[in-house]
């Protein structure tokens, strides 16, 4: 049976600069993610030419105060988005900053393929189980998004009512989106003068930019949610198509097409989740004081008062949790 001062469940943003802190200040944690990689939303694929593509979170705006520290300390730069005034993305893929969180802490304590079923209030402290195993703990910090921790956690005792309503209720950022993308061998639209910035209402892609880098070029976007609806060659197709109607029959020389539907992701949306308003009850009140007698924290950028479901909220997240928890 091991054990921790703090089990942090989930290997995102918030849980892995968690993790750095509570390192740092010298208390015991073990972080355990129910993937087979770290990130959570966060997730940058390099393709097979070279490009790193985002499938996930991949925006920094200038207001992202705490994430912009954070980010100095672990000397991981940014890059300005062409043709997009304002917005920036992470040098080097946004996986970098969660892939350098990792480095600076003890890889034995961050447990992958870890599925949490139960966390229970005992005598003598916490205890998670996940897959069938127990962890024991002081305290217990989830950073997994409150609509799916309502729905794929047991709590001993229970929560109470009114708490689980707001989990259940709780707006998943990402959750209802998909994104796209498209790699080539080289950035044709460049020498047409043109950005690779998109906006539709027809689609599939609503919004679309050029993420390319010296390695590989790409065009990556969100797309409507009717796509997500078709098979995915077809979905493919009708993405292709759009890209010719728009930048020509070069759009057809292409080398490889991915797209993400975090609705079916399992350890982002629970399954057949109800349809919820962007942000809601992102930053309420039920998620700034501990529960189970201290026992738990629920945490995580929906938890965050402030950019709640940004990775701003990510960050201030964390930090506000690492002060409960050094108290």
């Amino acid at each position: 049976m091991e054990s921790a001062d703090v089990i942090i469940v989930g290997a995102g943003l918030t849980g892995l600069t968690l993790a750095r802190d509570l390192s740092e200040q010298g208390i015991d944690f073990l972080v355990l993610e129910g993937r087979d990689r770290i990130g959570g939303r966060i997730h940058s694929i390099e393709t097979p030419d070279g490009a790193v593509v985002e499938m996930g979170a991949t925006w920094f705006f200038s207001h992202f105060s705490n994430l912009s520290k954070l980010m100095k300390k672990l000397k991981v730069d940014l890059t300005e988005q062409e043709g997009a005034g304002g917005m920036f993305r992470i040098k080097g893929g946004t996986a970098k900053i969660v892939k350098t969180l990792c480095s600076k802490v003890d890889s034995s304590k961050v447990l992958l393929s870890q599925k949490v079923t139960e966390i229970k209030k005992t005598p003598e402290g916490m205890e998670v189980i996940s897959n069938g195993k127990v962890f024991k703990s002081n305290r217990v910090v989830t950073t997994v998004p409150p609509q799916l921790l309502s729905r794929s956690v047991q709590f001993s005792p229970a929560l109470p009512q009114d708490v689980m309503n707001v989990l259940r209720n709780t707006h998943t950022w990402m959750g209802d989106s998909m994104k796209g993308a498209v790699t080539y061998k080289t950035p044709f639209w460049k020498t047409s003068g043109w950005s690779g910035a998109l906006y539709s209402h027809s689609g599939p892609f609503v919004q679309m930019y050029d993420q390319s880098n010296p390695d590989g070029a790409a065009l990556v976007g969100f797309m409507g949610g009717k796509a997500s609806q078709l098979p995915f060659e077809e979905r493919k197709k009708k993405a292709i198509a759009q890209l010719v109607g728009v930048f020509g029959d070069q759009a057809l020389d292409y080398l490889e097409y991915k797209d993400t539907v975090w609705k079916e992701e399992d350890f982002t949306m629970p399954s057949n989740a109800p349809g919820l308003y962007q942000h809601q009850n992102n930053g309420h009140k039920v998620y700034q004081e501990p529960l189970m007698e201290g026992g738990l924290i629920i945490g995580g950028t929906e938890t965050s008062t402030r950019d709640g479901g940004y990775m701003e909220g990510a960050v201030n997240s964390a930090r506000t949790v690492a002060k409960i928890v050094s108290k």
